[in-house]
């Protein structure tokens, strides 16, 4: 799969923020809202894949990096989900053909920064269960190197500035904000989940969790499943 993709700027917070771009002279573009920290690794091969395939079948998307994720030059331990958002909205208002927004697990916890799109999730997970999962990857790190640590010391940490989970500095405020965060419900709101998910959804996709992968990978069969549910609710 070789169709181009080209890289755009949004400007935040005195810095030029990359945008991935697929299809910029479609009618129609969707704003890709990733997941936040290492399951955004895990997943953008997943995603860029996505993309090319909306783009043959006629729509544009847009992938921007978050401050203080990716190749973001904005300082990790001065973001949080307040940031993020605000950072969407300077993203969004750079894509005047954008109606239509899909979030993917964590970040669908900061797609309520605007209610003039209609939205799509794939698998929402509330912040408590992010930030335990981090958790657990640090404590498992840490006994690795045979450090004894567990989550009250990371929760104490984390309140006496930024704690490290899992390669990421994350601040006090986004520490106390992953702890209560949980993507905004609304019926109107599609939501997909994997075939072997229970949870409520409005569509189940086959593929594989690629967020629960050791290391980066690529799902043909979860990316073209995404994209052809995407060109149905689009036109719908």
């Amino acid at each position: 799969m070789t169709a181009a993709l080209d890289y755009a700027r949004y400007h935040f917070e005195g810095h030029d923020e990359l945008c991935l771009r697929a299809g910029v002279g479609h009618p129609t573009t969707i704003l890709i809202i990733p997941p936040l920290f290492d399951e955004m690794n895990r997943m953008r091969r997943m995603l860029v894949d996505m993309m090319r395939l909306l783009n043959e079948r006629g729509i544009g998307s847009a992938l921007p990096d978050l401050p203080g994720m990716n190749e973001s030059l904005f300082p990790q331990e001065q973001t949080n989900l307040m940031i993020c958002r605000q950072a969407l909205v300077e993203c969004f208002a750079t894509l005047p053909k954008c109606r239509h927004i899909a979030s993917f697990r964590s970040g669908c916890l900061i797609d309520d920064f605007t209610d003039s799109a209609e939205k799509w999730r794939l698998s929402p997970v509330k912040g408590l269960k992010l930030l335990r999962m981090m958790m657990r990857a640090r404590i498992a790190s840490d006994k690795e190197a045979g450090l004894s640590t567990d989550m009250t010391q990371l929760a104490v940490e984390a309140e006496q500035g930024h704690v490290n989970l899992a390669g990421n500095h994350i601040s006090s405020t986004l520490f106390s904000e992953l702890q209560d965060a949980a993507p905004e419900p609304s019926d109107i709101i599609r939501t997909a989940v994997l075939e072997n998910n229970a949870s409520a959804a409005n569509v189940r996709l086959a593929g594989s969790a690629l967020w629960l992968r050791a290391e980066p990978g690529d799902d043909m069969l979860l990316s073209g499943a995404i994209a052809t549910d995407l060109t149905s609710w689009i036109a719908a």
